[in-house]
C-alpha cells in the first residue's frame, strides 16, 4: 500500500509542477548580478548541449503524463518529429553560448568600471585643496 501512495504522490507532484510551469511568468530568466546571470546561462548551455544529443530532452514538460500509455504515445510522436526540431536545439545552444560570452564580458567591464571609479575618486581626493 505504501508504494501505491508514493506513486500517486509522484503523479500529483508532476501534475502540480506542470500546472505551475504553465501558470508561471514566461520570462524565467533570473535578473541578478552579472555573475549569477553567467552561471544561469552556463547551466542553460549545458542543458541545451545535453538535449542536442539525446533522443528525448530531459526537461520537456509536454511529454509528461500521469498515464503510462499517454506518456509512451507522446514520447513516440516526439521521437518521430525529433529530426525536424533537432537543429533548433543546437542553434539555441549556440545562442546561449554567445549570450554567456557577452555576460562574461559584461562582468569584466563592470569590474573595470569599479576599479576606474575608485581610481577617479582617489585622484579627486588628491586634487582637492586641503
Amino acid at each position: 500500500m505504501a508504494g501505491t501512495g508514493s506513486a500517486s504522490d509522484d503523479d500529483a507532484r508532476t501534475v502540480l509542477e506542470r500546472e505551475l510551469y504553465w501558470a508561471g511568468d514566461p520570462n524565467t530568466a533570473e535578473t541578478g548580478s552579472s555573475a549569477e546571470l553567467r552561471i544561469s546561462l552556463h547551466d542553460f548551455v549545458a542543458a541545451m548541449r545535453a538535449d542536442e544529443h539525446s533522443r528525448v530532452p530531459s526537461r520537456e514538460p509536454m511529454l509528461g503524463s500521469t498515464s503510462r500509455w499517454k506518456r509512451s504515445v507522446k514520447v513516440f510522436g516526439y521521437g518521430l518529429l525529433r529530426p525536424v526540431t533537432h537543429r533548433y536545439d543546437r542553434l539555441i545552444g549556440d545562442l546561449a553560448a554567445l549570450d554567456r560570452a557577452i555576460v562574461e564580458r559584461l562582468a569584466e567591464a563592470e569590474a573595470e568600471i569599479a576599479t576606474l571609479r575608485r581610481e577617479l575618486d582617489e585622484l579627486r581626493r588628491r586634487s582637492e585643496p586641503d
